[in-house]
């Protein structure tokens, strides 16, 4: 599966929520930033999300950087509704979501995965095929750790066997428990086309400068080692 949305050794910081926050992640160089429109801690409401953007395009007026909007079990008419209102570039997709509904959207996505542990590689790659043979497959596959009952994984570190696994022929965003401290480590056990975080890069639930600029320091750096 080739990708030419999401440039290969791209870093993803996920769930912003302040406007200053689209500054930041441009002037850290990340390569795309998430904003969640599900019910959730790190919710965001569309205006709030509108300005975000605003603020990361003022900031990234020399280098491209890609907004992602984050959806669970969203209708068309709701993402595209958001995606008109908010200029965000991509939709991450969670939950009920089939191949039809992606070749419907007038946007790229990606297909987030929710991977129960156990799960085996070609268990997961019969799900994957379905995707890849729709007419407007996924532009990426996100996997993220698995917790039951809960759409994100909260945290929780992803089985980076199986996503290796996965990596060799698929398009790979990986998160789930990433943080400056291991990103390098994921990135040379899993050689994902992208990574993500969230959790990782806060201070008492808040997004913290330091950390967000050490994660994409440490996850450029590993990635340019795979070159």
């Amino acid at each position: 599966m080739t990708n030419a949305f999401i440039r290969p050794g791209s870093v993803k910081i996920c769930s912003l929520r302040e406007p200053d926050h689209g500054r930041l992640v441009v002037e850290a160089g990340a390569d795309l930033f998430g904003l969640i429109f599900a019910p959730a801690r790190r919710q965001v409401s569309v205006e709030r999300a509108a300005e975000i953007v605003q603020e990361a395009r003022r900031a990234s007026s020399s280098r491209s950087i890609l907004a992602v909007g984050v959806f669970v079990d969203s209708a068309v008419g709701e993402i595209e509704e958001v995606v008109a209102r908010t200029g965000i570039d991509l939709v991450q997709l969670h939950g009920d979501c089939t191949p039809e509904l992606i070749t419907s959207l007038g946007v790229p996505a990606v297909r987030a995965l929710r991977i129960p542990t156990g799960s085996t590689a070609t268990e997961i790659e019969r799900e994957l095929d379905r995707y890849a043979a729709a007419p407007r497959p996924p532009v990426a596959f996100f996997i993220d750790g698995y917790r039951e009952g809960t759409h994100g994984g909260q945290g929780v570190r992803a089985d980076w066997a199986l996503a290796a696994d996965l990596a060799t022929r698929w398009s790979i965003m990986l998160a789930g428990g990433l943080a400056p401290e291991n990103v390098g480590e994921a990135i040379g056990a899993v050689e994902p086309l992208s990574v993500d975080v969230s959790s990782g890069v806060e201070t008492d639930g808040v997004k913290d400068e330091g950390k967000i600029r050490l994660f994409v320091d440490m996850a450029k750096a590993a990635f340019q080692e795979r070159i």
